[in-house]
């Protein structure tokens, strides 16, 4: 394998840069200011919003860049906004419909707030007690009552939605979602239950890490991703070394380039060693 020397770093979040008690562990945050260091940006990408990512960059020690939603939208550590992908009034108002015709529900990201209903709660009542009694930090959430609520967002800027429903519903509710060809979606896991991660067409982690890339006159060789599922494959494919973690399934693996440990044996702060900082040496 022939690539440039790392100058940019984007890195997942669970399942990756967090262990699975979803933290920063002292090794990756070693690692990553290291290569800080060494004059390599670093970027977080994560599904997550903005305001939950915060917290961890400031665990790793301060991150350059956070990719959040999916990649709908690249921030720098100041709070620059370089790049945004939203959802239109027509993304909003087919979901809130199909929701509608399937009994599911959605909650919304949007630039300060997260918008959330019975379903979504009825998910983080179960997180809850799946782990044992630890909260979920819900002051940035606001709760929807009623279905005007709903359609009443349909002017706010939206980034990503996710869906909550059992699983019978959401597999007939997003056969019919991929139907009209206006979405990127994925299903997706959280303490073993399902949900539905929902972005406007071409939003994608990958086209944001390239879009940060040029922004910083950098090359896709000189870019280095790190993830574990599904919504990481275009970050993977799009990077010039793309590394996928050994808790990841192996369809993500099979695609990467390299494969570095898993997440709770310090995969990350291996594959920076190895990579970044080796290689400057």
């Amino acid at each position: 394998m022939i690539f440039s020397p790392i100058k940019l770093i984007g890195l997942d979040l669970d399942g990756t840069l967090l262990g699975t008690d979803s933290q920063v562990h002292e090794c990756e945050r070693h690692a990553l200011q290291q290569a800080r260091q060494a004059g390599v940006a670093t970027a977080l990408c994560t599904g997550r919003s903005m305001l939950d990512s915060t917290a961890h960059a400031k665990a790793a020690g301060g991150v350059d860049w956070i990719i959040t939603e999916n990649g709908a939208r690249v921030t720098s550590a100041a709070g620059e906004t370089i790049y945004r992908h939203t959802m239109t009034r027509q993304h909003i108002e087919y979901l809130l419909a199909l929701c509608e015709m399937h009994g599911v529900e959605p909650s919304f990201y949007g630039e300060h707030t997260i918008w959330y209903g019975a379903q979504c709660k009825a998910f983080f009542d179960e997180i809850i007690r799946i782990r044992g009694g630890l909260a979920i930090d819900l002051s940035h959430y606001s709760y929807v009552h009623t279905p005007e609520q709903w359609h009443a967002l349909s002017n706010e800027t939206i980034f990503k939605a996710i869906v909550y429903g059992d699983a019978h519903d959401l597999d007939q509710w997003l056969t019919d979602l991929k139907a009209c060809d206006l979405f990127e979606s994925e299903p997706s896991l959280f303490c073993g239950l399902k949900n539905i991660e929902i972005n406007a067409k071409y939003t994608d982690k990958g086209t944001a890490l390239l879009q940060l890339a040029k922004h910083l006159d950098l090359t896709a060789g000189q870019v280095m991703a790190c993830g574990d599922s599904d919504n990481d494959r275009t970050m993977l494919q799009a990077a010039g070394l793309g590394v996928a973690m050994a808790n990841a399934p192996e369809h993500i693996r099979a695609l990467a380039d390299v494969t570095t440990d898993t997440n709770d044996n310090h995969g990350v702060s291996h594959a920076i060693e190895r990579y970044v900082l080796r290689r400057r040496t």
